[in-house]
């Protein structure tokens, strides 16, 4: 919120603090194929695997084991991986495993399945409700 320069005067000191303060910055709501990515999901094949996805951040958890942490990029293509908001496939970057790319094959809303594109072999998964 910014306020009028003739405000922040007729406030004194108190003004001043409340025109000077710096505003966080709102980071953009996701949108394209990393919004239809956002939430909790269950894998198909194991109900022990969970997935979360909150803007670039995705957590991986097996039951009874550490998380891990991903950072999601949408992109184009997993031949190039150049960064795409509408792209079909995306990446998941780590520090353990480096970057793995994916193929986006469905994405219903309360479904998604995707091919890691090294092996070929498709994950699917179902929408937890919050």
């Amino acid at each position: 919120m910014t306020l009028n320069p003739a405000l922040c005067l007729a406030f004194g000191l108190i003004g001043l603090a409340a025109c000077s303060s710096p505003q966080p910055a709102e980071s953009p709501a996701p949108v394209g194929t990393e919004a239809a990515l956002q939430g909790t999901w269950r894998s198909v094949d194991d109900a022990r695997s969970m997935m979360t996805i909150r803007d670039t951040t995705v957590t991986e958890s097996y039951l009874g084991e550490e998380p891990s942490v991903s950072t999601l990029t949408i992109v184009a293509d997993c031949n190039e991986q150049a960064p795409d908001p509408a792209g079909p496939s995306f990446t998941l970057e780590d520090e353990a495993v480096g970057v793995r790319c994916f193929t986006l094959l469905d994405a219903t809303g309360d479904y998604i399945s995707y091919s890691y594109a090294a092996r070929g072999n498709t994950l699917a998964f179902t929408r937890v409700p919050d």
